[in-house]
């Protein structure tokens, strides 16, 4: 018998000249084939009259978004200057549409959301984010979506301040080791920890100590891991290449190549959920009771929950258990780094501008007065100025730097005077870009809570959609109150008992990263708290 190598030699000293001549015809057919319709994709902005980048023929754009020290937001920022308010770009063959006119923002957004209802689809098809918010599409997004938005109304957000008032004071006792011993707090770690144990325990019903020992904890470097690694090799060879994105959807849900944090909250979820219909679980008010709980009520044809026995079906289905979990994985991943970020953030703005500090302490201590006391919803909710002082820190940090909508659910959709072929297009909203124009106001770079006063809000003529840094119209944020809530119930607390001070290890300015789609703090965010007499 022969070894593999002589038997490959062997073959390939018997294929005759016509064989070869066969295959390498094949090879030069399917390149052929390939370069031809890849230039009628990068034609497709010429035809519709567009501006557009000069796509390279294999990245498209995509080249000149990603890479180390590249910020994706920057260099839209300059294409909108140099091509226009409306101007296309290409990621591999797909024509992306950024649309920074606001208000053709509100038609994509609001007054023509019937042709712009659906998310681009997933590059890569895989579970469980098929079943999310995110993967669903068309009348299935529709259901699912009203079936969740209850879970993050006001009446259940407030049973949630008991959870976080408990994660809040984990976070008080580390902040107060580290200014005891007169050490700068690096706040992007410790706010995603105190993030990770929130909403592991409201919509994960799982316990972690990710605050206390992240380095020892294997969930929290599971899910940093994830989000930083998240555009891989697999994604930018199913961008670049039409078909692969199929063929890698198969392999990755044939093989359950979910990934270790992903698998790891999957199995959690499906005992917790199997235990709490067996009644061997604690049914806690938290967002997987509460999805559970409208999963199994009766639905009727206009969303209204059935009370009672009816003798009819439901006319709808309502969400399965892999509805359930995807969702509640979902939530971990678009809470962990929103909610971070903009405490982050907020918390730098904060120590850069001591006089802003000291009014939003005025107002603690007018309406809470009892810095060790846990603050309810409606405390945080009469906290207007640093409402004003959250909504400013999103407005320069928006929780991501676009919004992409699938363009044209019918044949064409007519979006101002852009006709838009069907789902040719990924229409892709800047908001890091517009929310920072300055013809939506003096000194867009300043960080000026009092944009953001009532009576400021009602006398400026500022476009409604110059500030949607969670989304605006039926795709806006689902669970939006959550990290609102979260984010303030912690400055509040925080700001309580002490006083953030810059250091000389505090970044100026401040240096970001984009792995995804959020605005990320590229270096540690190091910055003192003293406490307060």
């Amino acid at each position: 018998m022969r070894e593999p190598m002589e038997a490959l030699a062997w073959v390939w000293a018997n294929l005759s000249t016509c064989t070869w001549t066969l295959l390498l015809s094949s090879v030069v057919l399917y390149f052929y084939r390939w370069v031809r319709e890849r230039r009628q994709y990068h034609s497709i902005f010429s035809k519709m009259g567009v501006p557009y980048v000069k796509p390279h023929i294999l990245y498209g754009s995509n080249h000149q978004l990603r890479g180390k020290g590249i910020l994706s937001s920057e260099v839209i920022g300059k294409w909108v200057k140099k091509y226009g308010k409306v101007f296309g770009y290409y990621i591999g063959w797909k024509p992306t549409l950024v649309v920074s006119d606001l208000d053709m923002i509100k038609d994509i957004l609001i007054k023509e959301f019937h042709n712009f209802a659906n998310r681009p689809k997933l590059v890569i098809e895989a579970q469980p984010v098929v079943h999310t918010v995110v993967g669903l599409r068309d009348q299935r997004w529709k259901d699912v979506r009203s079936i969740l938005a209850p879970t993050f109304s006001m009446v259940k957000m407030k049973h949630m301040a008991g959870i976080m008032n408990e994660k809040v004071d984990e976070l008080l006792s580390i902040i107060g080791k580290k200014s005891n011993a007169d050490e700068p707090i690096e706040w992007y770690s410790t706010y995603q920890g105190l993030t990770l144990d929130v909403i592991s325990e409201c919509a994960l019903a799982m316990k972690t100590t990710c605050q206390r020992d992240q380095e020892k904890s294997e969930f929290f470097m599971a899910v940093r891991s994830f989000l930083k690694n998240a555009v891989n090799p697999a994604i930018l060879v199913a961008l670049y290449f039409r078909g692969f994105g199929k063929i890698l959807s198969y392999i990755s849900n044939r093989f359950a190549l979910s990934g270790r944090m992903t698998q790891m909250i999957v199995n959690h979820l499906e005992t917790v959920i199997s235990m709490r219909r067996n009644g061997l679980h604690t049914k806690n008010v938290d967002v997987l009771q509460l999805m559970l709980e409208a999963a199994e009520s009766r639905v009727d044809a206009d969303g209204a929950a059935l009370n009672g026995v009816s003798k009819e079906k439901p006319k709808r289905k309502l969400l399965s258990d892999e509805e359930i979990i995807a969702n509640a994985w979902v939530f971990l991943l678009g809470g962990f780094e929103t909610t971070a970020n903009s405490l982050t953030y907020t918390t730098y703005l904060l120590a850069k501008h001591p006089e802003i500090q000291d009014k939003v302490y005025q107002e603690l201590q007018d309406v809470i007065k009892d810095s060790n006391t846990n603050l309810t919803y409606e405390q945080v909710h009469k906290l207007t100025y640093l409402d004003q002082v959250f909504s400013e820190a999103l407005r320069l940090h928006p929780a991501c730097c676009d919004l992409p909508d699938e363009g044209g659910s019918g044949k064409y959709c007519r979006l101002a005077n852009v006709l838009i072929p069907k789902e040719h297009d990924w229409c892709f909203v800047p908001i890091w870009f517009f929310q920072r124009d300055p013809e939506q106001g003096t000194d867009p770079e300043k960080f000026d809570p009092d944009r953001f006063f009532p009576e400021a809000k009602a006398n400026s003529t500022r476009h409604p959609m110059f500030y949607i840094p969670l989304g605006a119209g039926p795709r806006n944020c689902v669970g939006l109150r959550f990290p609102q809530l979260g984010g303030k119930l912690t400055l509040a607390r925080v700001l309580l008992n002490y006083r953030l001070d810059t250091c000389q290890e505090t970044p100026n300015p401040l240096k970001f990263e984009i792995p995804t789609v959020a605005i990320n703090p590229a270096e540690p965010v190091l910055i003192k708290a003293n406490p307060r007499s």
